[in-house]
C-alpha cells in the first residue's frame, strides 16, 4: 500500500489527492447525463454477485457521490463515512468480509446505523496509473466471503465502467462545447429562402446569398442550387419529395460546393405552407455550420472513431443504429444489419504478430468502405469484428450485392513480411422490421446469422431466420457438455487397424479414432460431437486428449512387448495455430518414452490450404524430419494439388471412403494410386467393407486398407486380443469368399 499524508480529516488521503481531485472535475458535470450504461453494470454486479446493492462512486473532497446505483435511494455518503475512501489508497480491490470484526469500519453509522452494512468488496476506478477516482463497489448486510476469483471478476467489471466514465468525459466535454457554440450561434446570421412550388421561383435572404458566394444581382434558380449540392442532389431531391408528397418536414446536413468554389457544409431546414390541403410554398432556412462540423469530427475522431481504422466505433455504431431506427420508424423504411468477423483472425495475430493483424485489419476497412455506400454506416467494433448498418434497404440485393463484392475483394491474395496470408469472412445480417423493432433484439438476431455463418464452416453470409436461435440455443448447451465430458475424462480414444492389403496380409498399424463416453447416450461418433472441432478451445482440447491417449497407450503396448505398428493420430487446423504443434508432439513422446517411428500424424488437405500454409508447412517438416510419420487424410475431397504433394513431406495417402465404397468407375481411385506411385508415396484406401473392394484395390496396386472388412474400430483393451487372431481372421474371411 502506498504512503498515506496525514488524516487531517480522521480518514486517510492518498498522496496525489490534489490532482485526483482535479481528474473528477472532468467527470462530474451538474447537468451531466443519465448514467443509464453505468446503471447496467450496477445491475450486471449485483446479479453476478447476489447482493442487495452495488454502486459507481465518485470520492470527492469531502462527500462520496453515486453515479449509478442500485439497491440504494441515497444519491451519495460523507467521505469520513465511506468504504470507499480507503478502497481508492490501493489498485487492488478491498475487500471487507465482517464489518463488525474490521477496527476500521466497526463503528462506522454505515455499519451501527439503519444500513447496517457488512460486507464490502469495492474495485478502484483507475483512469491512469495511480490516479483513482472512486470504485465499482458491491454491499451486503450479512458478513460473506469473497475469492480471488470474484476479485477478479469485479475488476473486470470496474474495467467497464472506466470505459463509460472516460464515455462520459467525453460526452460532457462535448456538452460543455455545445453550449458554449449555442451561446455563439445566438450572435450567428442565419440565411432563409421561399420556393414557390406552382411557379418555381425562388427568394433568398442577403444571409443566403453570402453563404453560397452568390451575387446579390444574380437571381436564385433551382438549377442553380442543385449544382451547389453536388454529391447530395439525390438526398436532397428526395427529402423535397417527401415534404411536398407527405409534408414531412426537411431538416438535413450537407457538404456544399459555392459559387466562388469554396467547400462548406450547411443546415437546410424547411417547412411546408399549404393552400387547400397541397403544398403551394416552402418556407426554409440555411445556416453555416463549418466550423460546428469541424469541431463535431475533432470530438468525434477522438470519441467515435476507432484509432486504428479510422471508422466508426461501437459507441458511434449505436448511436448511428438508434438513429437509423428511429427514422425508419417514422418513413416506414427498412434497415440492413450486417455484423462480420475475420475468419481465424486471431491465429494471424499469434503467429505473424500483431503489426500484421493491424495491417489486415486497415486493409479490410478500406475494402468495406469502397464496397458499401456513403449513407450507410461501416463501424469496427473492436478486434477482428465489424458492422455495417444499411438504411432505405428496397429488398434483398441491397444486402447481398455489396456483400457479394465484399468476399470477392477479400479472397485475393495478401502478403505480410514475406508471409502468404489468405483470410475470409463469416457475415450475419438482420432486416428492420422483418427480424425486429427493437435495436439490441435485432442485434443479437443478426450475431446469431454470424454464428450459423461460422457454424457452418465459416466464410459464409447468413441472413437470420427465426428458427437459427433454437439452434444456436441448443449448441452453446451441446459446446457446454462438451467441455464438461472433456473436463470429466470422458473422450477416449478407439483404435481401427490398417492391413497390408499384399498376402500374406499384417497388421501395420492402428488409427486412434475419439469416442465420447457420454454417461446418458452411451459411446458417440464424432459426428454428435462435431461441433467441439469448430470451437478453437475444444478442438485444441480434444487434440491434446487424443495425442496424450494414444502416447500412453503406445508406451502401454510397448511395456507389454505387444507390437502395433504405428498409431494414427489425427491433428485439426487448431492445433497449428499457436505455432509450437512440433515442439509440444516431441516433448509428448521424449516424456511418455515412446520412439518417433510408432506414431503417424494424419493431416486434412484443407489444413495444408489453410490461411497459414507457411506455419504449417514449417511444423510438417519439423514433424517429419523427427521421424514422425505424415498422412494426408481424406485425399481428394479437399483442394491439394501435385504442387502441394510436392511441396509438404507426406509419406501416406489415405483415399476417403467415398471413392472406395463404389469401385465400378475405378478411375479416380486408379489416379490416386497413380500419382502415389509415381512421388513414391504409399496409398491407404479408407472404408474397406468387403472382399471384392479388397480384391481390387490389390490389383490396382494399393498398399495398405482399413474398414469394417478387417474390424470396427475398438477399445485399446480389445486390440492385444485382435492382434494375436488376426491370422485365423483373414483365413476364415478367404475360405468364406471363396
Amino acid at each position: 500500500m502506498p504512503s498515506l499524508s496525514p488524516l487531517p480529516r480522521g480518514y486517510p488521503i492518498p498522496p496525489n489527492e490534489e490532482e485526483r481531485l482535479q481528474e473528477i472535475l472532468g467527470y462530474d458535470f451538474p447537468d451531466g447525463p443519465a448514467e443509464a450504461s453505468l446503471n447496467q453494470t450496477c445491475l450486471l454486479a449485483q446479479s453476478l454477485f447476489g447482493v442487495p446493492i452495488a454502486l459507481v462512486t465518485l470520492v470527492g473532497r469531502d462527500d462520496q457521490k453515486f453515479l449509478a446505483k442500485c439497491g440504494v435511494d441515497a444519491d451519495g455518503t460523507a467521505r469520513k463515512d465511506a468504504f470507499c475512501t480507503y478502497a481508492i489508497l490501493d489498485d487492488e480491490v478491498l475487500i471487507v468480509a465482517d464489518a463488525t470484526r474490521d477496527a476500521r469500519f466497526s463503528e462506522n453509522p454505515l455499519v451501527t446505523g439503519e444500513m447496517h452494512i457488512r460486507f464490502y468488496a469495492g474495485a478502484p476506478l483507475i483512469v491512469r496509473p495511480g490516479v483513482r477516482l472512486g470504485t465499482l463497489c458491491i454491499i451486503d448486510t450479512t458478513p460473506r466471503a469473497f475469492s480471488k476469483e470474484d476479485a477478479s471478476r469485479l475488476q473486470m467489471l470496474a474495467t467497464t465502467a472506466i470505459n463509460e466514465l472516460r464515455r462520459r468525459r467525453v460526452t460532457i466535454d462535448l456538452k460543455r462545447q455545445q453550449e458554449l457554440s449555442a451561446q455563439t450561434a445566438r450572435m450567428t446570421k442565419v440565411g432563409s429562402w421561399t420556393w414557390d412550388v406552382r411557379t418555381k421561383s425562388l427568394l433568398w435572404s442577403e444571409e443566403t446569398y453570402r453563404i453560397f458566394d452568390v451575387a446579390m444581382d444574380v437571381t436564385p434558380t433551382e438549377k442553380m442550387v442543385a449544382n451547389f449540392w453536388g454529391e447530395e442532389k439525390a438526398n436532397v431531391a428526395q427529402g423535397i419529395e417527401r415534404l411536398i408528397r407527405d409534408h414531412i418536414p426537411f431538416d438535413q446536413q450537407h457538404p456544399i460546393v459555392t459559387a466562388a468554389g469554396a467547400r462548406r457544409w450547411v443546415r437546410s431546414i424547411a417547412e411546408p405552407e399549404l393552400t387547400n390541403g397541397v403544398v403551394s410554398r416552402i418556407v426554409g432556412s440555411i445556416q453555416d455550420i463549418t466550423e460546428q462540423r469541424e469541431q463535431a469530427a475533432k470530438v468525434e475522431r477522438l470519441a467515435f472513431r476507432d484509432s486504428l481504422t479510422g471508422l466508426p466505433n461501437r459507441a458511434l455504431f449505436q448511436i448511428r443504429f438508434a438513429t437509423a431506427i428511429a427514422e425508419a420508424e417514422q418513413l416506414g423504411s427498412k434497415i440492413g444489419l450486417l455484423i462480420l468477423d475475420l475468419d481465424h483472425f486471431k491465429d494471424i495475430n499469434d503467429t505473424l504478430g500483431h503489426t500484421a493483424g493491424d495491417a489486415l485489419l486497415r486493409s479490410v476497412s478500406e475494402q468495406l468502405q469502397s464496397v458499401y455506400r456513403n449513407a450507410d454506416t461501416v463501424a469496427h467494433l473492436g478486434g477482428d469484428e465489424f458492422a455495417v448498418i444499411i438504411p432505405n434497404v428496397r429488398d434483398l440485393n441491397d444486402l447481398t450485392a455489396p456483400t457479394d463484392r465484399l468476399r470477392e475483394l477479400l479472397r485475393d491474395p495478401r502478403s505480410y513480411d514475406g508471409k502468404h496470408l489468405s483470410i475470409t469472412a463469416s457475415i450475419g445480417a438482420a432486416l428492420y422490421p422483418e427480424h425486429d423493432r427493437n435495436a439490441a433484439a435485432l442485434l443479437g438476431n443478426a450475431e446469431i446469422a454470424l454464428y450459423r455463418a461460422k457454424n457452418a464452416g465459416r466464410n459464409r453470409f447468413v441472413i437470420f431466420e427465426p428458427n437459427m436461435r433454437d439452434e444456436v440455443e441448443q449448441r452453446i448447451a451441446l459446446l457446454g457438455e462438451i467441455r464438461s465430458g472433456i473436463d470429466r475424462g470422458e473422450f477416449v480414444l478407439y483404435y481401427q487397424p490398417l492391413v497390408r492389403i499384399a498376402k500374406p496380409r499384417t497388421v501395420t498399424g492402428f488409427e486412434a479414432l475419439m469416442r465420447w463416453q457420454h454417461p446418458s447416450r452411451g459411446v458417440l461418433t464424432p459426428d454428435k460431437f462435431s461441433v467441439g472441432f469448430e470451437d478453437q478451445e475444444l478442438s485444441l482440447a480434444m487434440g491434446e486428449v487424443a495425442l496424450d491417449s494414444a502416447m500412453a497407450q503406445m508406451r502401454t503396448w510397448i511395456d507389454a512387448a505387444i507390437e502395433f505398428g504405428r498409431v494414427a493420430v489425427n491433428l485439426s487446423a487448431s492445433q497449428f495455430r499457436g505455432g509450437n504443434l512440433a515442439a509440444a508432439v516431441i516433448a509428448k513422446l521424449l516424456r511418455t518414452r515412446v520412439p518417433t517411428r510408432c506414431l503417424t500424424l494424419e493431416v486434412t488437405e484443407n489444413v495444408y490450404m489453410g490461411w497459414g500454409s507457411d506455419v504449417v508447412a514449417d511444423t510438417i517438416h519439423a514433424l517429419h524430419e523427427a521421424g514422425i510419420l505424415i498422412a494426408l487424410d481424406d485425399f481428394g475431397t479437399g483442394y491439394a494439388s501435385l504442387t502441394h504433394l510436392k511441396q509438404f513431406p507426406i509419406d501416406r495417402i489415405k483415399i476417403d471412403k467415398s471413392f472406395v465404397r463404389d469401385l465400378r468407375d475405378p478411375a479416380i481411385v486408379a489416379a490416386i494410386l497413380s500419382i502415389g506411385a509415381s512421388m513414391g508415396i504409399k496409398v491407404v484406401a479408407e472404408g474397406v467393407e468387403d472382399v471384392h473392394q479388397l480384391e481390387l484395390l490389390g490389383a490396382m496396386g494399393c498398399d495398405q486398407a482399413q474398414g469394417y472388412y478387417f474390424a470396427r474400430p475398438m477399445p485399446a483393451t480389445d486390440v492385444p486380443r485382435f492382434l494375436s487372431t488376426f491370422g485365423d481372421s483373414v483365413a476364415a474371411q478367404a475360405q468364406a469368399a471363396a
